[in-house]
């Protein structure tokens, strides 16, 4: 019997769907590969940025590495943040280190390899929970890199209030500085931040009272 002539035409859209969508499943694939393993020549380096040039004029090398990673990962878009992500928890203290910095950088669009700038949103939930590493500059970095998502990021809130009584003065200042950034959605934070003009670091201080005032601007 010949088919007619609408199953033809069902069946053929069937065909070119199927095709297309494994046409785009490996390029998905492809791209959290490469971001894979551009975050993964981070290890055994510091990620720090230090763009002040050598005496001699020339770039240092480990600098241009750096900057040719982040301008990797930048041009990976998302599946890069989703690689970072992951790398806050890596067993390897410097991996998470890095991967915090390197999130600050694309967030903030800071250095040339970083521009413009990356929305790093989807890695909150991994930023929140490093925000409790056992390591101070992973924990104080994740709150950097919180700032640098605005108010997007008040579900951070809880755990930033938590990182103003940290030990270290690092993160008690970069805890200020995110719930600044997250401003009025953050008005939660506001006993725990006037406590903190109390805190015995001037820095801490200041950052606490300027953090107050974003949340409190009309």
């Amino acid at each position: 019997m010949k088919p007619s002539s609408s199953f033809v035409l069902v069946l053929a859209f069937s065909l070119a769907f199927a095709t297309s969508m494994g046409e785009a499943a490996p390029s998905l694939l492809t791209f959290q590969v490469d971001a894979a393993r551009v975050v993964e020549q981070m290890r055994g380096i510091s990620m720090q940025r230090r763009p002040i040039a050598r005496s001699d004029g020339r770039i240092d090398p480990l600098e241009q590495r750096r900057g040719e990673i982040t301008a990797s990962l930048h041009g990976l878009g998302d599946e890069a943040i989703g690689a970072l992500a992951r790398a806050l928890g890596d067993i390897d203290v410097q991996m998470r280190r890095n991967a915090a910095l390197v999130l600050i950088d694309l967030g903030g669009g800071y250095s040339g390899d970083a521009k413009p700038k990356v929305n790093t949103l989807t890695a909150l939930s991994a930023l929140i929970e490093a925000t409790s590493d056992s390591d101070r500059d992973v924990r104080g970095w994740a709150a950097h890199a919180i700032a640098e998502m605005g108010p997007s990021a008040h579900p951070a809130v809880p755990a930033l209030v938590t990182l103003l009584r940290d030990s270290e003065e690092g993160p008690r200042n970069t805890a200020c500085l995110a719930l600044g950034n997250i401003g009025p959605m953050a008005v939660a934070a506001l006993p725990a931040l006037r406590l903190a003009l109390e805190d015995p670091s001037a820095q801490v201080r200041g950052f606490a009272q300027r953090a107050i005032g974003r949340i409190q601007a009309k």
